[in-house]
């Protein structure tokens, strides 16, 4: 159970270096404040790391564009009714 618990830390560390700026990019197109786009890119990694486990192998890139576009248009949605 351990080596599970570090082999999925060390693949998450790769995933946030390998896609770090990927998702801030994609955040801070949608949000257009970058403030607002960093904040939104800890969201998304940290959803990522709790549902690590659904992840199609292969797909990292994609999956985590999805959330964070997701978690961007859910921002963009509260902030709109917020108004």
């Amino acid at each position: 159970k351990e080596a599970d618990k570090i082999s999925t830390e060390e693949q998450f560390e790769a995933l946030l270096r390998t896609y770090e700026k990927l998702v801030y990019s994609i955040c801070l197109k949608m949000v257009k404040n970058p403030f607002d786009a960093q904040d939104l890119t800890q969201e998304t990694f940290l959803s990522a790391w709790r549902s690590m486990d659904r992840c199609p192998a292969g797909y990292e890139k994609q999956w985590l564009a999805r959330i964070a576009s997701n978690k961007a248009k859910d921002y963009l949605r509260s902030a709109w009714a917020r108004r």
